[in-house]
């Protein structure tokens, strides 16, 4: 399947669109239930086919609602490492961003080569997109992923 760069697409309420050359910009709205969830992870896996690399998850949760237990579970389960070089999540409330920071700890913990990829919640999309461009450059703290940083003496 070749994702389209053009036109918003849907999947349940939510929607998407591939960025060339290397984002997934998905935007969640009402609730996130498992089988939303799963298809998120399959969008990336064919961008990353297409791309033939590692691409970047750009995620609106602005109008996103409850996420529910298994889909939760699901993304804890998952291995985006082989997928992503970033994510960026931009929008939300306080709420939505604890629960999702809550999720992200545990995934890490859970599976610790997910620290590696970049992750960060910001306020704005151009602070999201600004972000990612940073972790293209390697600039601004952000280090590529891979890559140590210096040792501390």
């Amino acid at each position: 399947m070749t994702l389209s760069n053009t036109d918003w697409e849907g999947f349940g309420e939510h929607v998407y669109r591939f960025e060339a050359p290397d984002i997934v910009h998905i935007r969640n709205v009402g609730d996130v239930a498992r089988e939303d969830m799963q298809r998120m992870f399959e969008l990336v896996r064919e961008a990353r086919a297409q791309v033939g690399g590692l691409v970047f998850w750009l995620a609106d949760i602005t109008q996103m609602g409850h996420v529910r237990a298994e889909a939760r579970k699901l993304a804890i389960e998952s291995d985006t490492n082989k997928n992503l070089r970033g994510t960026a999540i931009y929008g939300g409330n306080f709420k939505q961003r604890a629960i999702a920071n809550l999720a992200i700890k545990a995934a890490r913990v859970l599976r610790p080569s997910r620290i590696l990829t970049p992750f960060k919640f910001v306020a704005t999309e151009a602070e999201a997109r600004a972000y990612i461009e940073a972790i293209r450059c390697g600039t601004q703290g952000v280090t590529s992923r891979g890559s140590r940083p210096p040792p501390v003496h």
